[in-house]
């Protein structure tokens, strides 16, 4: 199984694919060491505001393996080269709305997120939305749709009516997104779980590993010195090495900064 050449092009076109079903197989026993992350984390979700773990696959063996699951690796390879990066992922329950933003804003380089959802979501109650279109920042000068988080102040109308697409999913279901694609949440519970997979295309210029450094970096926030924990890297196969490895060559300067984080802040980044 691969991705089509139509699914390529439509990623490339609009900045995200959605796979329904593409994990439902396996959700029952996904969902069930998902919660156990965060009992084991200690970590108890309350429902005022997000809870966020990063790492989060990288806290349990037996998620690790999700980045060597055939119909993952057929996704990201697709998608990034077979050669891809995992750059770490972070796991939550959210809580409330979120507004417009990008994960990203990377002319050089191409970075991916794989979003896994737990939890049935609709238009209203906080199933993930997304401008199309919108990674494209060439065209950012001719088209204001990444200033979507300005709704009010540019067309006079709330977050939540901006002309969008929403992306209903069910538990097991995949949406994969660009990380400079625009996207938001409405309307949601106070418990929805989801997880996700950054990773990157292999960097081969000094600009792209500039971006990869600049983006390990970005990381210092949630206190944490590596981007793959010791489970993640102590049960890597030889291929599943091959995604890590070029992250692990271009982390040095993270500790420092995670350092520098817990000093100046009162807790770790929720996102």
């Amino acid at each position: 199984m691969e991705l089509s050449a139509q699914q390529q092009h439509f990623f490339e076109t609009f900045g995200f694919i959605a796979l329904p079903g593409l994990l439902a197989e396996d959700v029952g026993g996904i969902s069930s060491e998902f919660e156990q992350v965060f009992v084991q984390r200690g970590v108890i979700h309350d429902g005022t505001k997000r809870s966020c773990i990063v790492p989060f696959i990288d806290q349990r063996e037996r998620l690790c393996t999700l980045l060597d699951h055939p119909r993952l690796q057929m996704l990201i390879g697709g998608l990034l080269g077979e050669d891809f990066n995992y750059v770490g992922g972070d796991g939550n329950y959210y809580s409330g709305d979120t507004n417009w933003h990008s994960d990203g804003f990377h002319r050089v380089g191409k970075f991916l997120k794989v979003a896994i959802y737990l939890d049935p979501l609709g238009p209203e109650t906080g199933c993930l939305r997304v401008i199309p279109g919108t990674h494209r920042l060439d065209l950012e000068q001719n088209w204001e749709a990444r200033k979507a988080g300005q709704s009010r102040e540019l067309w006079g109308i709330e977050q939540r009516q901006v002309p969008c697409l929403p992306l209903s999913t069910q538990p097991g279901d995949v949406v994969a997104f660009n990380h400079n694609l625009m996207h938001a949440s409405f309307g949601g519970s106070t418990r929805r779980r989801m997880f996700t997979l950054n990773c990157c295309r292999r960097c081969d210029t000094p600009e792209e590993i500039q971006d990869l450094e600049n983006y390990v970096g970005a990381h210092a926030r949630f206190w944490i010195d590596h981007l793959h924990s010791e489970t993640m890297r102590a049960t890597a196969s030889t291929a599943r090495m091959r995604h890590l490895r070029q992250v692990m060559e271009h982390e040095a300067h993270l500790p420092a900064l995670a350092a520098k984080a817990r000093a100046e802040r009162d807790e770790p980044s929720r996102g």
